[in-house]
């Protein structure tokens, strides 16, 4: 009852917006809004549910795993390091190429099976690409090492997260096979929800980037990836193994899957690999391996230049997840020591913690957990699990409650009353559709010609001023961009996004790079879908920054309004072209533009062209 609440809350909104008293621009810029508001709150909702319920599949992993026999490895590409050196000029600032480096986390239960322990390994290359053949080696070479260190080491559980390299059918297939070649049966392989939060590899990484600062404190210099793996290995305690290996692929390697970005958790089987859309939501499909039969190869080794040093073989690879710190005091008095463990303990159980002033609350949102200690509140993000509790309980949920436990305890018999709601509310306690939080694809709409012309011109005005147009301005300046008669130029529905006018943006830079020949060729959709992303976090980049240094209070070429004209422009093309212009469009150009024309009473053109004009020959056009 209570989660119909919010459809009810939009359901009123929208029909408040409807009988609203305005004109009909402003009544559709409304709907169009409290529209796209629902379409945000599901997303966002259904995103909730999907990173909640993919989570358990790794408490379901660690629950079921047995003591030195099975492992969990998670992986994740850390962001490229960029070098450094101790004492660096300034000239050697600029133009870096940062070093890719993977981590591997491998976590298993240890020998009394009751604490977990985790070993990290990183591959670190000079260069290479970020792909699928680079993460199957990295697979292979990791289960290889991780065999002969752990000869009782039958299965491995992969979790990874959607990077396009991990979520792909050549890596999903083929990290079968690498686990056969090593001698390890690869038994699972789930995916988290894109955004789903940091994972234990991203804990693991910024515990690294502190032991490189301290090693670069101490006087050395990280440039080359052998010395970033010496940096690695120097931490306090060396939390991670490191290895220098580079990678040289032979051919390019595919796997056609339909449907595979809707997919999150997969099961291999003798007779193929299970798939499920949602962890643990129905048998799953299985797909025979006779499918993927003349597509797949063996992977590919990786040539280790330089494998871990030495002095680490004497150190325990595996060490506990959980640290247990007991004080004088608790050495000293048994009942002390007993209270600590049971403390320890509490912070295991799924109940709620007593500690006395936690001073670490887990930062997953909706979980209720704190700690005292930090490396609790580690092991609780790294193999715990999440309590939530809803965030704020009414006092009517909580009579309902109340009222509910007093008909179970006393057993008496109430009347039921049925509730009757009016019929335009009737669909707001209806039940959600089953598989309403599924992930969906969304089909790319093509822009229509009048969007295209309009954000070329855009895009041409800010190569000739030198100041790239901000995506985002751009999209409110198509919302209140208008003809010459002073008509809206954009219906709501068309009007575009600030991250579709990034990636548009970002074709147009691409085009103008590459030659002539090159400009005409047809872009498949996937090729497209992905170079809007690269491209799109470059832009947002590169707004941020011109955003705060193009701020100036001198005209600058060329003299642009917020409704898209182009007034250098419109002049040098004569008198007849303003002319075009409504009075009420000139009067509220010079408005924006900071011209006076308070004393302009008649309702004539030529006045306001006269003051444009005046305007244009104080630009730098001009001169």
């Amino acid at each position: 009852m209570s989660c119909s609440f919010l459809n009810i809350v939009l359901s009123i909104l929208e029909s408040e917006c409807s009988s609203a008293v305005c004109n009909e621009e402003q009544k559709s810029d409304m709907l169009h809004a409290v529209k796209q508001a629902r379409n945000n709150i599901m997303s966002w909702k259904a995103h909730q549910l999907r990173s909640v319920h993919q989570d358990q599949a790794k408490c379901s992993v660690l629950a079921k795993m047995k003591s030195k026999c099975d492992v969990l490895l998670v992986q994740d590409w850390a962001m490229k390091f960029m070098p450094r050196k101790f004492r660096e000029p300034q000239s050697d600032w600029f133009a870096k190429r940062g070093l890719p480096w993977h981590i591997t986390v491998a976590i298993r239960k240890s020998e009394e099976g009751e604490q977990f322990e985790s070993q990290t390994f990183v591959h670190v290359f000079q260069n290479c690409l970020q792909d699928s053949a680079v993460v199957v080696s990295i697979m292979q070479d990791f289960l290889v090492s991780l065999k002969k260190e752990m000869p009782e080491l039958e299965r491995a559980f992969y979790k990874q997260d959607n990077a396009g390299c991990y979520h792909s059918g050549y890596t999903i297939v083929s990290a079968k096979f690498a686990g056969d070649i090593a001698g390890v049966g690869v038994e699972r392989n789930d995916f988290s929800d894109p955004q789903g939060g940091k994972g234990i590899c991203d804990r693991q990484a910024a515990t690294i980037k502190g032991d490189i600062g301290r090693y670069v404190n101490e006087g050395n210099d990280v440039t080359t990836a052998i010395q970033l793996k010496t940096a690695i290995e120097s931490g306090p305690g060396s939390c991670a193994k490191a290895s220098y290996v580079t990678f040289n692929p032979s051919s390019t390697r595919h796997v056609k899957w339909d449907g595979i970005s809707l997919l999150n958790n997969f099961k291999y089987e003798e007779n193929g690999i299970r798939e499920w859309r949602a962890f643990n939501v129905g048998p799953g499909k299985l797909l025979p391996w006779s499918q993927f039969e003349g597509v797949l190869q063996v992977p590919e080794t990786l040539e280790v230049v330089d494998p871990p040093s030495q002095k680490l073989s004497t150190k325990p690879s595996f060490k506990k997840v959980r640290h247990r710190h007991v004080n004088k005091k608790s050495a000293s008095d048994p009942n002390a020591a007993s209270d600590a463990n049971s403390r320890e303990q509490e912070d295991d159980d799924d109940g709620e913690n007593v500690q006395a002033s936690p001073l670490f609350p887990c930062p997953e949102e909706g979980c209720i957990k704190a700690y005292s200690r930090f490396v609790s509140l580690q092991a609780h993000l790294d193999t715990g699990k999440h309590k939530r509790l809803p965030e704020q309980e009414t006092l009517y949920d909580e009579a309902k409650r109340g009222y509910a436990s007093k008909l179970m305890d006393e057993g008496s018999r109430i009347f039921t009353v049925q509730l009757h709601c009016e019929e335009q509310n009737s669909q707001c306690f209806s039940p959600l559709t089953m598989g309403w939080a599924l992930k969906t694809i969304t089909k790319k709409t093509r822009f229509t010609q009048k969007q295209n012309e309009f954000l070329k011109q855009q895009f041409e005005i800010g190569e000739q001023s030198g100041r790239k147009a901000d995506p985002n301005e751009v999209s409110k300046m198509m919302r209140s961009s208008r003809d010459e008669l002073g008509a809206r130029r954009f219906l709501p529905e068309e009007v575009l996004t600030g991250q579709q006018i990034t990636g548009f943006f970002s074709r147009l830079a691409a085009k103008k790079r590459l030659p002539p020949s090159t400009v005409n060729r047809e872009e498949s959709d996937e090729e497209t879908t992905r170079e809007d992303d690269r491209a799109s976090q470059e832009q947002v980049i590169q707004s941020e920054i011109c955003a705060q240094v193009t701020r100036e209070v001198s005209l600058q070429h060329p003299i642009v309004s917020s409704s898209g004209y182009n007034i250098c422009e419109l002049m040098r093309m004569g008198k007849k072209k303003l002319m075009s212009l409504s009075v009420d469009m000139l009067r509220s150009i010079c408005d924006e533009l900071g011209v006076d024309v308070s004393d302009i009473t008649q309702r004539r053109k030529n006045p306001f062209i006269s003051r444009l004009s005046k305007l244009v020959g104080e630009c730098g056009c001009t001169s």
